[in-house]
C-alpha cells in the first residue's frame, strides 16, 4: 500500500508540479484548495502526511491545522505548515496547533522529497509502536482476571483454522488473527462490576456492554495498520437475522471475517467454564452452534465448517475457563 499524501494549497501550476513528483515517487497524492475540502479528505482518507500551505482563502494554516488534528481519527496523522518565511511567533503558533513541523519553501523537489520521507518513516515507527501499546492494552484486559486468560489466543487458532478452510489469503488470514488478539479492546471502558458479573446481565449492563464493539472500532481508528480490522471488530456481535449489534447488520452485509470470528467467539465461550455452568464439550457446543445457525443467527457454512474441521481433528480445543460476563450480553 503506497502512503497517502494530502497536499493542501490553492491550485497553481506549482502545486500540480508537486502531486506529479510525489505521484511519480510512488506516493498517492489528493489535494485540497481550501478548509472544508481538506477536512472532508482528511476524514474520508486519514492520510500518512498533510502538507499544508500557508496561503489558504479565508483562513490561517495554523488555524487549518488545529481544525484538523481535533479529529480523533487525525490526532496521530503529521500535518507539516509550509509557509515562505515563518517568523518565531508563526512557528510558535504552528505547534500549539499541533502541527508536526513547520517548513520554509523547499529548495528543491529532491529536498521536499527527503524531508517527507523522514516524517514518514517517522510517522510509521509511531505507528507501529502504538499498535504494540493496543495489542499489550487487549492482553492486559485478559491477564487482568484469570477467568479470560487465554481468550483471544485460543479464538485466533479455532479463527484461522476456518478461514483457512474458506480459501481466505495470507493477508486476509493476518487481518483475522490481528482482530481475534484487538475484538475486545473496547471493553477496557467497561466496568469490572459488569465484566466480572456472575451470572446474566441485567438490561443496563447489557446496554454498556453492547457499546464495547463501537469503543473497540475507536480506539484502533487512528492507526493506519490497524484500519482494515476495524469492520471485524464493529461488527463481530452482528446476527444474520439483524438482531446483533451495533448496527443490526443482516446476513452478507456482516463482513465474513466478522462472521468467522463471531463463531469461533461463541464456540470458545461454549468449551470454557461460566460461573453459572461448567464447559461443554466439543460435540455439545457444535450441537448448540447448529441450533443457532437454524435460528438464523449464526452463518450456518461456517458453522459447518467448523464441525468438519474438529471431526477431523485438524483442531483440537483447550477447554477451560473462560469469560465471566455473558457472551450473549
Amino acid at each position: 500500500m503506497n502512503p497517502t499524501i494530502l497536499l493542501v494549497d490553492v491550485a497553481s501550476a506549482e502545486r500540480e508540479n508537486w502531486k506529479a513528483f510525489l505521484e511519480n515517487q510512488k506516493y498517492d497524492v489528493f489535494t485540497a484548495e481550501n478548509a472544508e475540502s481538506a477536512r472532508q479528505l482528511c476524514l474520508q482518507l486519514q492520510p500518512d502526511l498533510v502538507l499544508l500551505h500557508d496561503h489558504l482563502p479565508q483562513v490561517r494554516g495554523f488555524e487549518l491545522c488545529r481544525r484538523l488534528k481535533q479529529d480523533p481519527l487525525n490526532q496521530l496523522t503529521p500535518v507539516v505548515l509550509v509557509s515562505p518565511a515563518p517568523t518565531p511567533i508563526e512557528v510558535e503558533q504552528g505547534r500549539e496547533a499541533g502541527a508536526a513541523d513547520l517548513w520554509g519553501m523547499p529548495s528543491s523537489l529532491s529536498d521536499g522529497l527527503n524531508r517527507i520521507q523522514s516524517l514518514l518513516r517517522l510517522k510509521s515507527y509511531i505507528d507501529e509502536q502504538a499498535k504494540c501499546v493496543v495489542l499489550s492494552l487487549a492482553r492486559s484486559i485478559e491477564a487482568k482476571h484469570s477467568l479470560t486468560d487465554g481468550h483471544s489466543d485460543r479464538l485466533a487458532d479455532c479463527a484461522l483454522q476456518l478461514g483457512e478452510s474458506m480459501g481466505l489469503t495470507e493477508q486476509d488470514l493476518e487481518e483475522l488473527r490481528l482482530a481475534c488478539l484487538l475484538h475486545d479492546i473496547g471493553k477496557l471502558a467497561v466496568p469490572d462490576s459488569i465484566l466480572l458479573k456472575p451470572g446474566r446481565l441485567n438490561a443496563e449492563e447489557r446496554e454498556i456492554m453492547r457499546q464495547h464493539p463501537i469503543t473497540g472500532e475507536q480506539i484502533c481508528a487512528p492507526l493506519k495498520s490497524l484500519r482494515s480490522i476495524l469492520p471485524i471488530i464493529r461488527h463481530h456481535h452482528e446476527w444474520l437475522d439483524g438482531t446483533g449489534y451495533p448496527d443490526g447488520l443482516c446476513g452478507e452485509e456482516i463482513p465474513l471475517k466478522a462472521r468467522i470470528l463471531q463463531v469461533a467467539d461463541v464456540f470458545d465461550a461454549l468449551i470454557n467454564d461460566r460461573p453459572y455452568r461448567e464447559a461443554l464439550s466439543c460435540h455439545e457446543a457444535l450441537g448448540i452452534l447448529h441450533q443457532e445457525a437454524m435460528y438464523g443467527w449464526l452463518d450456518a457454512p461456517l458453522v459447518w465448517k467448523l464441525s468438519r474441521i474438529c471431526q477431523s481433528g485438524d483442531y483440537m480445543p483447550v477447554r477451560g475457563r473462560s469469560m465471566l460476563a455473558s457472551y450473549y450480553a
